[in-house]
């Protein structure tokens, strides 16, 4: 009996995205979700109906909701048995307006004036593949970006794993705190055929970010040199938030999926490292848990900008002439090489200190700058001995000068990796650890390898099975930097 009553949640909702005509209500984009279980519960089913559809309607422009519910027959409570209340589970994710009746909320459609814009202020606009996109910013605790925000984070709990709420229905937030969250919205704008003057907007996806108050030592006051001078204090003019040096966080960031893969995504990151990058009080942009989607956008943007931006950077190379101990040594921090007898070298294999230099100018978290250092440099290998993504591919024969410039390059990522993953690595014994090591850097060569050839397309080669210091992951390797032992989410650092 059960199994006859349970649907699967992924498969009866539904969500689109409307906007109203003259003469009725137009759908502009329909999608499924990715996750119910934070509504539904951990199997994602929902019980008591036959033919289920839950419908939620959007209007394109301001995201107001609209919750439809259809079934051809309920089950009958018995004893403490009952369907699935839906609308009142609902209750607790969306706003009130959500559940109007389907005339009512056609009316409401109707009644948003055509002179309406996304609420914020306009901070980019751009063209892409003959359209236009605009994106907006505002501060929670600005009303009409608090209400759009209030609309649209039930879309976090269908696309993003464990994503929460910020603005709790039932929570009351100081406007200081809500002021340190801000909201970027995207949308693409289009001139209504109808009147040149109006233009049609659509939303596509948003981000949020977080100013998290960052100590910077000043210089201690002078002592006043009489009493008056204690008297008084002048209290701080202006907002407080607006002058607080701070890292700035993404925390959330959705492009819905009728508009992935269209470089939204890119657009709406850039908008947001940009400001960062001109703001004089952020010190240094990073995000939350990020998945692997957006570690390879992140990448991809990072990488693109320090080469067309920061020339140091984009020049950067290894020094080959820094021998590596053919009996063993140690590689330092700062990549020099010490010999067995303790010996160091003269020279290092890159500059650390400047390097350290413009990722505090670029405002970059240390973690992903360095991964940025390895990736470009890994794309300055030579061929024969540089990582690929596949096996396959064919390589020249590498000479002694290439794989001397490929062991200081893994020697440069096996030392990060280990220092960030010592407590981890200190677990098991030598062997096994030397093992995991290198299993964790064979994962790394393979992610940076998918990176550069998403951003230097290259044409297709022989096929012929050749060996590689490329390995494509398999579905049992970790997809993070550590060994495989679990999977694990490590703040920045």
């Amino acid at each position: 009996m059960e199994e006859e009553w349970t649907v699967d949640a992924n498969e009866a909702v539904s969500i689109s995205l409307v906007r109203p005509t003259p003469s009725s209500i137009e759908t502009i984009a329909t999608f499924q979700p990715k996750f119910t279980y934070p509504i539904f519960g951990q199997e994602e089913q929902i019980f008591g109906y036959k033919n289920l559809t839950i419908a939620f309607q959007f209007d394109a422009r301001d995201m107001r909701p609209n919750l439809n519910v259809r079934f051809s027959k309920k089950f009958k409570k018995v004893g403490d048995i009952e369907a699935t209340p839906i609308e009142t589970i609902m209750e607790e994710f969306l706003p009130a307006v959500a559940f109007q009746n389907r005339n009512e909320y056609h009316e409401a459609l109707k009644n948003l004036p055509d002179t309406w814009t996304p609420p914020g202020t306009l901070v980019k606009t751009i063209e892409k593949n003959g359209e236009l996109y605009e994106v907006w910013h505002g501060t929670l605790n600005m009303p009409d970006v608090h209400q759009l925000m209030r609309r649209i984070q039930v879309m976090l709990l269908f696309y993003i794993e464990a994503g929460s709420y910020i603005v709790e229905s039932n929570q009351t937030i100081p406007d200081n705190s809500l002021a340190r969250w801000s909201v970027f919205f995207v949308y693409k704008k289009e001139t209504d055929s109808e009147a040149a003057a109006k233009s049609k907007y659509s939303f596509q996806g948003f981000a949020t970010t977080y100013k998290f108050w960052k100590y910077e030592p000043k210089t201690t006051p002078a002592s006043p040199r009489n009493e008056e001078a204690i008297d008084s204090w002048e209290l701080p003019k202006g907002d407080p938030n607006e002058e607080m040096i701070h890292r700035l966080r993404i925390s959330q960031f959705l492009i819905l999926p009728p508009f992935q893969r269209k470089g939204i995504g890119a657009l709406l990151y850039n908008t947001i490292y940009e400001r960062a990058i001109k703001s004089p009080t952020t010190i240094e942009l990073t995000v939350e848990d990020p998945n692997e989607d957006f570690d390879l956008l992140r990448d991809l943007c990072d990488l693109k900008y320090l080469r067309k931006n920061v020339p140091e950077f984009a020049e950067l190379k290894l020094n080959a002439s820094v021998p590596i101990p053919p009996k063993g040594g140690t590689l330092h921090h700062t990549t020099h090489l010490s010999f067995m007898d303790g010996t160091p070298t003269r020279e290092a294999i890159i500059d650390v200190a400047k390097l350290e230099k413009i990722r505090v100018q670029t405002k970059i978290a240390p973690r992903q700058f360095w991964r940025l250092v390895e990736t470009h440099l890994m794309s300055k290998l030579p061929d024969s001995v540089r990582p690929r993504s596949n096996d396959v591919a064919k390589k020249p024969k590498a000479t002694q000068d290439d794989e001397h410039a490929y062991l200081q390059w893994r020697l440069i990522l096996k030392e990060r990796l280990y220092r960030r993953n010592v407590a981890i690595l200190g677990e098991f014994d030598i062997t096994d650890r030397i093992i995991k090591l290198n299993e964790t850097v064979s994962n790394v060569e393979w992610e940076y390898a998918r990176t550069l050839e998403r951003l230097e397309p290259r044409p297709t080669v022989s096929s012929e099975p050749v060996v590689s210091h490329g390995k494509r992951r398999s579905s049992d390797e970790p997809d993070v930097e550590l060994p495989a032992i679990k999977k694990t989410r490590v703040e920045d650092a």
